[in-house]
């Protein structure tokens, strides 16, 4: 926003949205929040949180204890699996003899469900489905923001193109910039 005001000036900003994918994903789970009048999953933050649930579902699938190095690579399997919205069968092709992909990914979506978590991926996936189940939500966005600008769209993921596309299918006002 700021980049964007020092170039074109201040009222100009001022009339423009500048979010993250995350950020707008966010706005719109708060938005069906408000909507349904329900509380939908609670984000959660601190990744050492999120690593520690991770070591603790390796342990349970293998017995033995994770090191630092695998649960980043754990984290890293689940986000590449979310982000690319893989299915169990391209999540078990992860998965070797000691990384147990699917199944450390598995009971992490289930035990994130139980607890009413979402991870920020999930707050993605949350998102789209959100867009996708409740046409009146989908249409308030699209009206909200006709014209879409995504900036560094070669890291755009799959997911954050379902989003983009779901909100700009209505007007096709969509310029994407990347290098």
């Amino acid at each position: 926003r700021a980049r964007f005001a020092r170039t074109f000036g201040e009222d100009r900003a001022s009339r423009l949205e500048f979010r993250t994918i995350n950020g707008l994903s966010a706005r719109i789970i708060q938005y069906y929040e408000r909507a349904m009048g329900r509380r939908a999953f609670q984000l959660v933050t601190d990744e050492g949180t999120l690593s520690s649930l991770v070591g603790e579902l390796f342990r349970a699938c293998t017995g033995t204890f994770a090191t630092e190095s695998t649960i980043k690579g754990l984290r890293t399997a689940i986000t590449y699996g979310k982000n690319r919205q893989m299915s169990r069968e391209e999540m078990e092709a992860l998965s070797t003899g000691e990384l147990p992909v699917a199944q450390v990914y598995q009971a992490y979506c289930r035990v994130l469900r139980q607890r009413g978590w979402m991870d920020y991926d999930d707050q993605m996936v949350y998102a789209k489905t959100i867009l996708e189940q409740y046409s009146d939500i989908l249409a308030y966005f699209q009206e909200t923001f006709p014209y879409i600008c995504v900036d560094e769209s070669q890291d755009t993921s799959k997911i954050q193109h379902a989003i983009i596309h779901l909100l700009a299918q209505k007007t096709g006002n969509l310029f994407m910039v990347g290098d």
